[in-house]
């Protein structure tokens, strides 16, 4: 009994954590854009690929020695994912809570007080973190219990972009959630923890429902139900920034507990990047959006990147210098294919970048079958 208690709350505790600004508000950009259609494309492949992750990566050991090997690029990967949450934050309770509309200067406040309190909570051990990701799922769904199903029919079937365009959009989408929870070290310190691998399949089913919420929460008609909504998403943000602080100040990839700590207060600078966008830009109506979209470029295009050339789970390239100069020549280079295509209305041009991973994937796996003795 104590082992499936254990296994649920990890699975909570998964669901908490997965970079939640991507679950909380992707699903609206992709429903505004696309309509059910986008949402579809959106939570399928985060589903599945979270979930199969423990199924991949299978035992412990495995878990162990690819943290102790890429160690540097989950700390990476943590650091994008708190200050995508100090971002989110700041443009939440500046332009998209109705609840702050007129106190806009809480707003970067409000990020650094909460950036402050992750590092706080990221002392706490892992008992502590499984409780309050049970207490934390729990809220939500009381959430959702008094929202209920009243925004049914102001969720768009249809978007303002022609469906056509997720032929385009799609594969990015589906390897960037396929190839992302293996930089996750919050989901590597479930594997490594919980009684069973099965906490994953726990993951899929509550995350699922937390997406599905999301719609209903976005396009809510009451005002007045606002301040419960605003509730539930700073305390996903906050458990969220806490476990991968957590994980940035554990990290053994920096010996140095003074650089990890350093390492902890960089996401900061994410907080003024609304600002300054907005001073040095043209007005724009979708502006927060846009930067938005622009961070998931490290989850469509750099993290995945890494994945497919350097963990597998097929044969990959040596952590060499001149390896990891190509990926970041690779990255650099299709960044603007990013930008083009989820900023500038040209989804197209994205399947040039999944076409040259996915190239590369299968040239490297021939040269490897090729040079191998035959039986």
């Amino acid at each position: 009994m104590r082992a499936m208690i254990s296994t649920l709350a990890w699975g909570l505790f998964c669901a908490c954590s997965w970079t939640w600004c991507i679950g909380m508000y992707l699903p609206k950009i992709m429903l505004d854009r696309f309509g059910w259609a986008g949402f579809l494309v959106f939570a399928i492949p985060n589903v599945v690929g979270c979930s199969l992750f423990a199924y991949v990566v299978a035992r412990r050991q495995r878990s162990a020695a690819s943290v102790a090997k890429h160690g540097g690029m989950m700390v990476v990967f943590s650091i994008v994912t708190v200050a995508y949450h100090l971002f989110f934050i700041t443009y939440l309770l500046d332009a998209l809570c109705p609840l702050t509309g007129n106190h806009a200067q809480i707003a970067p406040i409000a990020a650094v007080v909460m950036l402050l309190a992750g590092m706080g909570l990221s002392l706490l051990p892992n008992a502590i973190w499984l409780f309050i990701a049970v207490l934390l799922y729990l809220f939500s769904l009381i959430v959702f219990g008094t929202l209920g199903l009243g925004a049914w029919d102001s969720i768009p079937v249809t978007g303002s972009e022609p469906v056509a365009e997720l032929i385009w959009l799609a594969p990015i989408i589906i390897i960037g959630f396929l190839a992302c929870p293996y930089l996750d070290a919050t989901f590597h310190r479930a594997l490594q923890y919980s009684p069973s691998k099965h906490a994953f399949s726990i993951f899929g089913v509550a995350f699922g429902v937390m997406i599905v919420f999301t719609c209903f929460m976005w396009f809510t008609p009451e005002p007045v139900r606002w301040p419960i909504i605003l509730g539930h998403l700073l305390g996903q943000s906050l458990f969220t920034m806490g476990v991968h602080l957590r994980e940035i100040r554990v990290s053994t990839a920096l010996e140095c507990p003074v650089r990890r700590r350093e390492l902890m207060l960089l996401p900061i600078f994410a907080v003024p990047v609304l600002y300054i966008v907005r001073e040095i830009s043209q007005p724009m109506i979708n502006l927060g959006d846009d930067i938005y979209l622009r961070f998931l470029g490290f989850y469509g295009l750099l993290f995945p990147a890494y994945v497919i050339l350097f963990i597998g789970p097929w044969r990959t390239l040596a952590l060499s210098r001149l390896n990891l100069m190509g990926f970041v020549i690779l990255v650099i280079g299709c960044a603007p294919l990013l930008e083009m295509g989820f900023i500038h209305q040209a989804a197209w041009l994205l399947v040039f970048p999944v076409a040259l991973l996915v190239v590369w994937a299968v040239f490297r796996q021939s040269a490897v079958n090729e040079n191998s003795p035959s039986l």
